[in-house]
């Protein structure tokens, strides 16, 4: 995390209070910090003429940070730093942290499969991220998943946690909480990827949590303000972080729209491998059938025949060891790189060297 807490809090306004999308956010960052070299409290000092010239930010976008910046809900910037403050600071006394794009312990699996509208600019979370140095395999599908979707769900994440692997999930009804309770069933590591914000977790769930989550098993992560509602398009957007998180992804259950067809197609054109379960029994499921014709792997599941689990799916898992040990590799190279190119001050070159490699 960043060290400097004046800096953290002006990337918590950026990234959350800005009203800027994160295209905008992620152009400030390459341009500002690590072009130029300079903090975010000196963009917030400057004004519109340096922000067009540095950043190369448009009239529309510079109409929004002047507009923000003079007069937030009526507040100058100052009484708002010290309200922002007081919650990033009440946030790490619950053990809430946040991780920004330019931290080393930001997952760089993330940044492979996004274009810059993509990346989050920061997360929240709560747990130990190093969890996600762990070979990942998402397993999605319906929140109202039929029984045998349920059923799936549970065997296969019990058998990969089982294994080392970490489970990601969505933390939702249905086909998530079953692979979220398949994995913590065997004790095994599982990261919750909120379509929320992470102070919208009751405080219930957040009891049942907190046992994982201090013993190192359970992650939870969120790209959005911690205060923000669960809305359909947030849940959308949270579906790219749980592929780009995952070597492999596992659909359980799918109808031909939702969130479950949108993320497995996105991971689809993200050429991840994608396996989807194909029922041994005579009732199709529409959605799954349709990406298994898109191009995913059909995983041919026994109704009731459970001795063939290992038969089933040791083929992902050995597929998601090899590109687990494939993506640290060249994660290692680039980290090597792009250690390289900040000596050279040479910025794009990195960007293509990590987008082209990770």
């Amino acid at each position: 995390m960043l060290q400097n807490r004046e800096e953290q809090l002006y990337w918590f306004l950026l990234a959350f209070k800005s009203g800027l999308s994160a295209t905008k956010v992620n152009g400030i960052i390459e341009t500002w910090c690590q072009q130029a070299g300079r903090l975010l409290p000196e963009f917030f000092a400057c004004g519109p003429q340096e922000w067009e010239a540095i950043c190369h930010l448009d009239a529309k976008a510079i109409e929004k940070l002047r507009a923000w910046k003079d007069d937030s809900a009526g507040r100058p910037l100052k009484a708002m730093l010290r309200t922002e403050q007081a919650s990033l600071e009440q946030l790490a006394r619950q053990n809430i942290y946040m991780v920004t794009l330019l931290d080393e312990d930001y997952p760089r699996t993330l940044k492979s499969p996004f274009k810059r509208h993509d990346i989050p600019p920061a997360l929240f979370y709560a747990g130990d991220l190093r969890i996600l140095e762990r070979p990942t395999i998402a397993i999605i599908g319906s929140r109202h998943g039929r029984e045998s979707s349920i059923a799936f769900t549970l065997e296969a994440a019990r058998y990969l946690a089982g294994r080392g692997v970490n489970i990601v999930s969505g933390h939702a009804r249905g086909v998530d909480a079953a692979a979220y309770e398949g994995a913590r069933s065997v004790e095994g590591y599982t990261t919750l990827v909120l379509p929320q914000g992470i102070h919208k977790l009751s405080g219930k769930q957040m009891e049942e949590l907190l046992p994982g989550i201090e013993a190192g098993k359970i992650l939870v992560l969120s790209q959005f303000h911690p205060d923000a509602p669960w809305l359909v398009g947030r849940a959308m957007e949270r579906n790219k972080v749980v592929t780009g998180l995952s070597q492999v992804m596992i659909v359980a259950e799918s109808d031909l729209k939702g969130g479950t067809w949108e993320g497995a197609n996105y991971a689809l054109a993200q050429k991840r491998p994608v396996y989807v379960r194909r029922s041994a029994s005579p009732a199709s499921i529409p959605g799954n059938d349709a990406l298994i014709e898109r191009g995913a792997r059909p995983l041919d599941w026994p109704e009731d025949e459970s001795v063939y689990i290992d038969g089933v799916l040791s083929p992902v898992l050995q597929e998601g060891d090899v590109l687990y040990y494939r993506q640290k590799y060249m994660l290692r190279l680039s980290q090597q790189l792009s250690r390289l190119l900040r000596e050279e001050g040479i910025y794009e070159l990195e960007r293509d060297v990590v987008d082209d490699h990770a």
